[in-house]
């Protein structure tokens, strides 16, 4: 279940304001609104967490365009992101494309490594209820590393999320104490990627909460051969 709120950027009160500001521009670019911005609740923590949660169709539009993003790296540098990612896409995305489009999606990755080279963590994700973001959380500033997240999200992430609430109703309903998320860093929902599957991680509680166990739910990689 997948709540289409917008596009948004979240965080508490660390979040980068320069990296918030450039990344709202590139989404009103991208899509022709600008997005919400969402102050979330102070953890007890460091309070620096950049979440982007977009629709489905701004990471299609993100995914569309990633060879030429690529491309734009000088010289060797893009050969190598894109041979990095390439096998994810069945169809390799086309040479050529809007280069307004392109400029925009290098601003709204230059953004998000903006806010993780100033300490934020970083989530490409969706909203998944009312209550709940969901998402991916970045390990580096890497281009190639965001253009994987986003294709990830655009083709994997209605599918997936789906069915990790079909198996929580599904738990619940067989007698399930509770059923808990394993999180990112900032208590979003972590949605992880193997080699072969992108997936998330539910912790199930039986007998009262008795006894526990970790389950995943995934949904394979197409990869390109």
């Amino acid at each position: 279940m997948m709540n289409d709120v917008g596009n948004t950027i979240a965080g508490a009160s660390g979040i980068n304001g320069g990296a918030v500001l450039m990344a709202s521009e590139a989404i009103e670019g991208l899509t022709g609104k600008p997005p919400k911005l969402e102050r979330q609740m102070d953890l007890a923590g460091p309070n620096d967490n950049f979440q982007l949660l977009l629709e489905i169709a701004a990471y299609t539009l993100i995914s569309d365009c990633v060879r030429s993003f690529l491309k734009s790296l000088a010289g060797e540098a893009g050969k190598e992101a894109w041979q990095a990612i390439k096998s994810l896409w069945k169809k390799p995305p086309p040479e050529t494309s809007d280069a307004k489009m392109v400029e925009r999606i290098i601003q709204l990755q230059s953004a998000v490594s903006t806010a993780m080279g100033c300490g934020n963590t970083a989530i490409v994700g969706i909203r998944f209820d009312s209550k709940r973001n969901a998402g991916i959380q970045l390990k580096s500033q890497d281009r190639a590393e965001f253009a994987a997240a986003a294709k990830l999200m655009a083709e994997y992430c209605e599918e997936l999320m789906s069915q990790v609430e079909a198996e929580r109703r599904r738990l619940i309903d067989e007698g399930a104490h509770y059923v808990h998320y394993v999180e990112n860093s900032d208590c979003s929902i972590a949605i992880k990627v193997a080699d072969h599957m992108i997936y998330v991680e539910l912790i199930v509680g039986w007998e009262g909460g008795k006894r526990r166990e970790q389950i995943a739910v995934h949904v394979p990689i197409d990869k390109a051969e």
